[in-house]
């Protein structure tokens, strides 16, 4: 994983932005962003009458699946949102793209420089230029455009928006923020158990520890030292005094002394790390949770987050909006995507372990929206939470007996329809306190379906010719491409859903000729994706092939892939695949945790959206928002966004693709 380089992080963080001026007389409008809310599960739950705020709404108002991005992506998705645009205008294809001199994986959203110019004084490297932190989604958000207006607004927690862009408005980074170690997040796992010794983690570390007379003394890893010639990771020593037989322990990290029981979540800890001396440093936040201290020590330690009171990297406008809000709830998640999923996935957290740490995610939103709705008085708000889609990922498997890693010992079954209810009463206390005359809209970027079968798409490529190896007695031994025979090569696979022609001129090592010669292969491969039927099952493993032209409008459209595979229900691209691994199996069961998902065909999992007036369109899309929101106050939409009104187009459908 990158890491922020620690000089750019100091520069970034003293930048500051002006504030929002004064309001005019604007209509109250309120968009509240449930990710990965789904038509079925929604439908099914207000029929059950468990949800009657939704109800409520939809009889006053309306109600419809709304349209989502291809691929359905949550970063492309919300970007789409955002800027009225599809990838072709925006530039975000996936979570990952791909370097195509030489064909490494590089994050899709931000890009952080570090210093043109740097002194070397001994053993440290002082910077002479400013590094950045850079987003990467082009296009102008919506909000941007309200400005023009005076209108007033708060976005909170928006995906795809760091570092945020400018603006005169309150505005928090949501996913996309990154850890104080520029990861996505990593965790940290201490534990004097060998069993963990070998294991190979995503998205954590595990550190072996040893408990003399009582006491374990680990630290806590932090992010290179970019001051330093050697960039050593900063440390921050924290010891642990354990008392067996009362199953508690006693922390000191720093200043900080606080007594855990076995099974217990501290609060938010402050970690200081000293960069020049103890009184130059940055600072994090991190929560501990105390798993076991016999037979074994066992402690997970969450990603050490961007403190938001001292933020080290630009997270909301203006600068000081992030310390309002812990002024005012104290401190918070502030990486973007906060449920850990990975150290469920890798077995430092159980079922009932991530649950209760998703429960403080959601209890932090709501302190989060009681916070934002004292202040609104009228304007734009909206407002985000995660906890749905997150969750619909990590436990599908427990409400689906169809599931492979589905088994009887399962729990949390009803997990959906308690955080359904919770949706329910979040739009509640919207309508309560919302001003009577506020346009409010539910929206969500996409629906979910079951993930029950990894799709290892680079080896269907090498299987049919399409792909060569070095070595095909290694294969699934090598990461990123790192078996790949390039000069044989005529297609690959990186990112969950996109495929690229090796172009001859375009990728490092191309052999594919521009026009016929590459039309043809596409035809080619899309014809027999389109015909591809998974062995076990008879069922289709892709049911739609996107060519770029086809669907990609703008000066990014060149930069995406050349292909967007949409797979079938049930059927997604394996994370190996991704990341450039030739998998040995095909097609695999998915016995993981990550269990649901909507990596798909778009017009599988479309999300939903609700409001208290009646839609004037019968196909609602994502990319509709922003130019309905832009007209109900009266901004001109700029001719790059190609959504509609819809409060006052035709009730017509249209052809969207």
């Amino acid at each position: 994983m990158s890491r922020f380089v620690l000089a750019v992080s100091i520069v970034a963080a003293l930048a500051t932005a002006s504030p929002a001026r004064a309001q005019t007389q604007v209509p109250p409008v309120i968009v509240i962003g449930i990710d990965g809310m789904d038509p079925l599960l929604l439908e099914g739950y207000v029929a059950r009458g468990l949800m009657p705020n939704f109800a409520r709404l939809m009889e006053e108002g309306d109600y419809s699946p709304l349209g989502t991005s291809i691929p359905p992506q949550s970063p492309v998705a919300w970007s789409n949102f955002i800027t009225g645009m599809d990838p072709g205008g925006h530039g975000i294809f996936d979570f990952i793209h791909r370097d195509p001199a030489n064909y490494m994986p590089t994050f899709s959203a931000a890009l952080v420089t570090e210093p043109d110019k740097t002194l070397s004084v001994g053993d440290w490297v002082i910077p002479l230029s400013p590094g950045g932190t850079h987003l990467l989604r082009k296009g102008v958000a919506f909000w941007q455009l309200l400005e023009t207006r005076d209108v007033t607004y708060t976005i909170f927690r928006v995906p795809a928006n760091f570092p945020p862009a400018p603006s005169r408005g309150h505005t928090l980074s949501g996913m996309g923020t990154p850890d104080l170690l520029g990861t996505y997040g990593t965790f940290s796992f201490y534990t004097d158990d060998d069993i963990y010794s070998e294991l190979d983690v995503s998205g954590g570390e595990v550190f072996p520890v040893e408990v003399r007379d009582g006491r374990v003394a680990a630290v806590l890893v932090g992010p290179q030292n970019s001051l330093r010639r050697e960039r050593p990771n900063l440390e921050r020593p924290f010891t642990v005094d354990i008392d067996a037989e009362n199953q508690t322990a006693l922390f000191t990290v720093g200043d900080e002394r606080f007594l855990l029981e076995v099974g217990e979540w501290s609060e938010w800890i402050p970690v200081h790390f000293d960069l020049v001396g103890p009184l130059k440093g940055l600072s994090g936040i991190a929560r501990f949770h105390l798993e076991s201290v016999t037979p074994h020590f066992e402690l997970y330690v969450t990603p050490i987050n961007i403190d938001p009171a001292n933020p080290a990297l630009p997270i909301s406008t203006p600068a000081s909006y992030s310390r309002e809000v812990y002024d005012r709830i104290g401190y918070y998640y502030t990486q973007g995507m906060p449920e850990d999923t990975k150290a469920l996935e890798y077995g430092m957290l159980d079922d009932s372990e991530f649950v209760a740490q998703t429960d403080i995610v959601l209890g932090e939103r709501w302190k989060m929206l009681d916070t934002v709705l004292d202040d609104y008085t009228g304007g734009f708000l909206f407002f985000y939470v995660s906890t749905i889609d997150q969750s619909c990922h990590a436990l599908w498997r427990n409400d689906d007996a169809h599931h492979p890693a589905h088994t009887t010992e399962l729990s949390f079954a009803d997990r959906f329809e308690f955080l359904y209810a919770q949706m329910d009463s979040l739009l509640g206390a919207v309508r309560e306190r919302a001003p009577a005359d506020a346009t409010i809209i539910v929206m969500s970027d996409h629906g979910f379906a079951p993930y029950y079968y990894r799709v290892h798409l680079n080896t269907w490529l090498y299987r049919n010719g399409y792909l060569s190896l070095l070595r095909p007695e290694e294969m699934g031994q090598h990461p990123l491409f790192g078996n790949v025979f390039w000069r044989r090569t005529q297609a690959y696979a990186l990112g969950i859903n996109g495929l690229y022609v090796n172009m001859l001129g375009r990728e490092g090592k191309g052999i594919v000729r521009r026009g016929e010669q590459t039309n043809q292969l596409l035809d080619e491969i899309s014809a027999k994706l389109l015909a591809w039927r998974d062995e076990k099952t008879g069922e289709r493993v892709v049911t739609r092939v996107y060519r770029r032209e086809d669907i990609y409008h703008g000066q990014a459209a060149p930069d995406g892939p050349d292909m967007v595979i949409g797979y079938n229900r049930g059927y997604r691209g394996s994370d190996e695949s991704a990341l450039g691994t030739v998998y040995p199996e095909l097609i695999s069961p998915n016995l993981g945790k990550w269990t649901g998902d909507h990596c798909m065909d778009h017009t599988l999992v479309p999300g939903v959206i609700l409001c208290n007036r009646p839609l004037a369109v019968a196909d609602p899309d994502l990319r509709d928002l922003p130019v309905t929101i832009l007209t109900l106050y009266g901004v001109d939409v700029p001719p790059q966004m190609t959504g509609r009104d819809l409060f006052s187009s035709a009730r017509t459908s249209r052809s969207r693709r």
